[in-house]
């Protein structure tokens, strides 16, 4: 189906669908004000800020529907966006029009202890599932991300957890959706493909497609329920931290890959000393201090167990990796300034404030990929060679590194028994300063073509064929890409929904 071609004015387009969406949601509940919209222009990357043409925001399944159906009829695009915690583009309308706000949709719509599940809805976020989980004894697995983002658009997008090295990253947790597709028909898979919704799992029925939607960033089609695993807390837990030298990343990728396969740990990744101290503290002049007092790589390992006596099994286990490995146990002094400063019982299981590592300059921009372990090494120097470049301190005497330390830093989480990892390279750039701006595209015209060249894969490719990731990896993805498009043609001809993301093209014509 082709997009018709309208014979009215941009202007007199929007009137006519605010109308019409006013009649599905309440006016309360649409606007296209100037002031309202910019809010929704722009993330913590350094996507380039486009505003929608209007925002609207749902209650319901059926709501949605009613949407996406007159959106694709008038051929506006829309951008689904839930609670507002990309970091990566994803929710920028590449093509202005209606911006899917679901943040009124956040019920938890049943937590089902026996058979450890719980249905959401997109609004609902992690911390909310987290306190309702407690109750009964489970926990949502949680990234290090905060509470306040959408459970369900995390885990939709692959999101990567400091227990992945356990259970997997997001997409691993998911038993059921109901999927809006863009012509407003409603989708049911897995545990929800019928009415009678029951905490069983199953992929399909039949062949599984509901991972066409996972990992594919809303083109096509909304999420608007799902039922996702939950998980046993232990009753007994202790943390363990470990420290190497500043150049032994062969010794960090080493340990990660050992704990990871020995299945020891609940939770276990690496922090630099920069980012483990903008975690930790209250404030940036706190954070300073502490990041004084630790070392370069610090290696954090949350264990426990359902018996004192499990736990003390797997410490002799560590104990015995730390031995094989020569790592070296972080100072006592570090283990109980992390108790002092964090609830640390929680410090792994959730978040419970925004990334303090947006505090310095509102901007996150990350390089994140999957790699194999043995490349860590070499793929972080590589990434803080580009970084000495494109950050150099102007005033070197000003700095006590080569480049401002909060502007550069790398996050390691082990994956699959430590099979591969997910490598997060990050740097802080300053949206509100055009240097800053300037540094963070040269910085991510050379880190990208890097990453991809030296084998590192993009699983969540943000951008189109014009930004993000997609400019570099579109051109090697070869028959995928192909198929890529063909679905899109099938699923949304008329390319409405959230168009420009997965290394697609933003233009109505461009699938």
């Amino acid at each position: 189906m082709a997009v018709r071609k309208l014979d009215t004015t941009a202007g007199d387009l929007y009137r006519e669908v605010k109308k019409g969406l006013e009649k599905i949601v309440g006016e309360e509940w649409v606007s296209d004000n100037p002031t309202i919209l910019i809010g929704y222009s722009r993330d913590q990357s350094l996507e380039t800020a486009r505003s929608p043409n209007i925002v609207v925001l749902p209650d319901s399944t059926e709501q949605v529907s009613e949407i996406l159906s007159l959106a694709n009829q008038r051929g506006v695009a829309v951008t689904p966006w839930s609670t507002g915690g990309n970091t990566g583009g994803g929710c920028i309308p590449q093509r202005g029009g209606i911006l899917l706000d679901m943040s009124r949709m956040d019920r938890i719509l049943e937590l089902d202890e026996e058979n450890m599940s719980v249905r959401i809805q997109p609004g609902v976020t992690f911390g909310k599932v987290y306190v309702e989980a407690e109750k009964r004894g489970l926990r949502n697995v949680c990234p290090s991300a905060p509470a306040s983002v959408s459970m369900l658009a995390n885990y939709l997008d692959k999101g990567v957890f400091q227990v992945s090295n356990k259970y997997g990253v997001g997409t691993d947790s998911i038993l059921g959706m109901v999927i809006v597709q863009p012509d407003g028909t409603v989708l049911r898979t897995g545990c929800l493909f019928q009415d009678s919704y029951g905490s069983v799992c199953v992929e399909g029925p039949g062949p599984d497609i509901s991972g066409i939607f996972q990992g594919s960033m809303g083109i096509f089609g909304v999420c608007t329920e799902m039922v996702a695993q939950l998980y046993p807390l232990p009753e007994f837990e202790e943390i363990l931290a470990a420290q190497f030298e500043e150049d032994d990343l062969e010794g960090v990728a080493e340990f990660l890959r050992e704990v990871a396969r020995a299945d020891c740990s609940f939770e276990s990744l690496l922090f630099q000393d920069a980012y483990m101290a903008m975690g930790m503290a209250p404030n940036q002049e706190s954070a300073e201090v502490i990041r004084a007092q630790l070392p370069r790589q610090n290696a954090i390992l949350f264990y426990g167990g359902e018996t004192a006596e499990e736990m003390e099994i797997r410490r002799e286990q560590l104990d015995g990796i730390l031995e094989r490995t020569g790592t070296e146990l972080a100072p006592e002094g570090m283990l109980e300034l992390l108790k002092e400063l964090v609830p640390w019982k929680r410090v792994f299981k959730i978040i419970q404030v925004t990334p303090r590592v947006e505090r310095l300059t509102g901007c996150f921009e990350l390089f994140w990929f999957n790699i194999a372990m043995d490349e860590v090494a070499d793929m972080a120097r590589g990434f803080m060679k580009l970084a000495r470049k494109n950050f150099a301190s102007t005033d070197p005497e000003a700095a006590d590194r080569p480049f401002p330390y909060e502007e550069t830093t790398f996050y390691i989480q082990p994956l699959e028994f430590g099979r591969t990892c997910m490598l997060e390279m990050d740097a802080y750039p300053n949206q509100g300063e055009p240097e800053g701006v300037k540094r963070g595209l040269a910085m991510a015209a050379e880190a990208i073509p890097f990453i991809c060249g030296a084998g590192g894969l993009f699983d969540r490719p943000y951008g189109g064929v014009d930004s993000g990731f997609g400019w570099v990896q579109t051109p090697m993805l070869g028959n995928y890409y192909e198929l890529l498009r063909g679905l899109k043609r099938l699923i949304d001809p008329s390319n409405t929904m959230n168009p420009g993301r997965l290394a697609l093209p933003a233009d109505p014509a461009g699938v």
